[in-house]
């Protein structure tokens, strides 16, 4: 299916946003609007953020009901996962898609999880679907009258891979350019999935040796991070090869999802139960192991809170605890 989320094009010298849109055959038709920008490789970066701020305000929901926030939430292809959100409303949609966000009570919420636990659902599961809905309302209207409910979540599961295993995962992606790409770039920037599905050659400042991560959903600027010597090549090639400015496309378009490719190669590797943020994960740890500050490690992941580092990776530091046990000798 061919990519239909904004863009941004070179239209007349200047930068423009391009839509698709229906027309009133219901049959998909282009539609431009100039950010006023000279088409200049300087002002593009510019552009892109004008153009996620005009696709926002163009997507904005229909109407007041979780269902038309849902809508118009899943249509903006900057905001996330498209099958995971997917796969949450088939069970949200009975219970929320009729409502609207300040219907939503505590109540709401322990009438959901009952009837998903009563359908043998596992708490972590339903938690987040909640999540997601919750999402959607709070992208719609940040200042809204919800009130949510969550089951605890689970313990955190501590899936990560060495360095041997990812050399498996990259042997078995050999003949997977846009796969390869995307994997390099995984662990060499410690980077979420949507973060390196988004990025562009805009985003590599070879003056600086660093790779800038974009921005989230909220505008909030991602980590900036230094290029490797195992990533230079890589990300050289990626920017020669590119037909559609994106590091990691297939047959000259860019690439929503690299769900299959990555399970099949990870089926292949003998590493089925690794997921793309596994590999963040896995960077993590590598960092942590050979003591690298944490301090570093949280900037590099972009945290907004270091205390989130320090909870899930002090452990895995070399000397984590060891000043503790030795005062324990007799």
């Amino acid at each position: 299916m061919q990519d239909r989320s904004p863009r941004t094009v070179a239209y007349r010298g200047k930068w423009a946003v391009e839509f698709w849109e229906p027309d009133d055959a219901g049959k998909p038709c282009r539609r431009r609007t100039s950010t006023g920008l000279a088409a200049t490789i300087e002002n593009r970066a510019l552009a892109e953020r004008q153009r996620d701020q005009l696709a926002r305000e163009l997507s904005l929901p229909a109407g007041d009901t979780c269902q038309d926030i849902w809508t118009a939430y899943i249509a903006d292809s900057r905001a996330i996962d498209k099958d995971r959100l997917h796969n949450a409303w088939k069970a949200l949609q009975w219970t929320f898609g009729p409502i609207r966000p300040a219907d939503i009570t505590r109540q709401t919420c322990r009438s959901y999880v009952a009837r998903r636990e009563e359908e043998g659902v596992k708490p972590g599961t339903i938690r987040k679907e909640l999540t997601c809905i919750r999402a959607a309302v709070n992208w719609a209207h940040k200042h809204n009258d919800a009130v949510w409910e969550l089951p605890e979540p689970p313990p955190p599961r501590d899936i990560w891979i060495t360095k041997d295993q990812f050399r498996k995962l990259l042997a078995a992606a050999e003949d997977t350019w846009h796969l390869t790409v995307f994997l390099h770039l995984a662990v060499a920037t410690a980077g979420r999935k949507e973060a390196i599905l988004q990025l562009t050659t805009t985003h590599v400042r070879w003056d600086q040796d660093c790779v800038f991560l974009g921005h989230k959903v909220n505008g909030k600027k991602r980590a900036t991070v230094p290029i490797n010597e195992t990533l230079r090549p890589v990300l050289r090639k990626a920017c020669d090869m590119t037909k559609t400015g994106y590091l990691v496309e297939y047959e000259g378009a860019a690439v929503a999802s690299v769900r299959t490719a990555f399970e099949n190669t990870a089926e292949r590797a003998g590493l089925s139960q690794v997921t793309p943020h596994v590999l963040r994960h896995s960077a993590a740890v590598w960092m942590a192991g050979d003591g690298v500050p944490l301090e570093k490690i949280s900037e590099f992941l972009g945290h907004s809170d270091i205390r989130v580092t320090q909870k899930i990776y002090a452990r895995y530091q070399p000397d984590h605890l060891r000043d503790a046990a030795k005062s324990l000798e007799l």
